[in-house]
């Protein structure tokens, strides 16, 4: 199983916005780089489900991602608001293992801590999703491993 942990684009600045941090959209910045980035990596991965936070944020993220996936099965959840647990993330994980490509669209430092837990390196590993970033991991019923870590920034010349 191929698992893709996608941070949310840029959203508009938290200290301006005025309204509940779950309505918080993203910056007219944030949701032209992610058509960019996601319109390339989707020449690189599959996606057969799109899992995405309730956030505002994630959902027009996740969206921008449905474009090129349109095939893609969608589905929001709180479980990947702000805060999820790793166990939360591991449920979902569990939940989708009947597909083979799976996207999770969520929120930081919650995806760091999650993906360094998976692969066995504990909380201190340095592992960071820049906005709209994407890593990608393979597990095989019985290990994770990272394969992956694309930003939009590192593919911004392609």
């Amino acid at each position: 199983m191929q698992i893709l942990f996608i941070r949310h684009a840029k959203a508009v600045d938290r200290e301006t916005f005025l309204g509940d941090d779950l309505q918080r959209p993203l910056s007219e910045d944030g949701i032209k780089k992610a058509r960019e980035f996601f319109n390339k990596i989707s020449k690189i991965f599959e996606i057969d489900v799109i899992i995405t936070s309730k956030a505002l944020r994630a959902v027009q993220t996740a969206k921008i991602l449905l474009n090129f996936y349109p095939n893609a099965k969608y589905v929001e959840t709180p479980l990947l608001n702000p805060g999820a647990s790793i166990l939360d993330i591991e449920k979902i994980i569990d939940d989708f293992k009947s597909y083979d490509h799976i996207a999770l669209v969520g929120h930081e430092p919650d995806f760091s801590l999650a993906i360094s837990h998976l692969i066995g390196c504990g909380s201190g590993t340095g592992i960071r999703l820049k906005k709209a970033g994407v890593a990608e991991l393979h597990y095989d019923d019985e290990e994770f491993e990272m394969r992956s870590l694309l930003y939009p920034r590192l593919l911004k010349e392609l």
